[in-house]
């Protein structure tokens, strides 16, 4: 009666070996072993010794490939619009006059300022929160920094207002942009180790 207990808990311990392990190992038999050593050896294993392939793998989560799939239209969105302005600043350049009178002159400019400020307000909110979100800010304002530059040294009269314009432009804006362009990228490489740790 043992034996034959014995022999059925080794053909269903062989039968885990074989689902749950890549390879087989040499099976005992009951025969071979010594007779003070045939009920110890037949005992069933715990179930916390079950080799680790035995378990089940964890349960997805059914938006696991939602971020791949707005990167994906994210980046041919960004193409689309790289695509469709390199010939459009083509066709300005040739149809746009030298030269116009702008109405609105003092409020575009004063618009343009008032969303550096904004922009670098924000920074300094978002860094004293301890918030990373301090990157979108700073980048926007190194944006807007680049493009105040840029327009000053273009709309500017030649001579006086010129020098002024690149002076600015040279010690001021850009410096700051470089600034803020660092921020930036610094706060976005440090929420490169935690999302890796989340997608381990």
């Amino acid at each position: 009666m043992q034996r034959n207990l014995c022999r059925e808990i080794y053909a269903g311990n062989s039968l885990q070996n074989f689902l749950c392990n890549s390879t087989v190992v040499a099976m005992q038999t009951c025969e071979l072993l010594p007779a003070a050593e045939l009920l110890p050896a037949c005992e069933p294993p715990l179930a916390a010794e079950l080799p680790p392939a035995c378990e089940p793998p964890p349960a997805t989560r059914p938006d696991a490939g939602r971020p791949r799939v707005l990167a994906r239209r994210a980046r041919l969105a960004a193409l689309t619009v790289g695509a469709f302005l390199l010939p459009w600043c083509a066709m300005l350049g040739v149809t746009l006059p030298a030269s116009a009178r702008v109405p609105n002159w003092s409020i575009a400019w004063m618009g343009l300022d008032l969303a550096e400020a904004v922009a670098a307000l924000a920074t300094a909110v978002l860094l004293r929160r301890g918030s990373a979100r301090a990157g979108l800010a700073a980048a926007a304002g190194a944006a807007l920094l680049v493009a105040d530059a840029w327009f000053d040294v273009c709309t500017s009269s030649p001579g006086l207002d010129r020098a002024l314009a690149v002076g600015e432009a040279v010690l001021v804006e850009l410096p700051l942009a470089a600034v803020a362009i660092w921020l930036a990228v610094t706060l976005t490489r440090g929420l490169e180790p935690a999302r890796r740790r989340e997608r381990g």
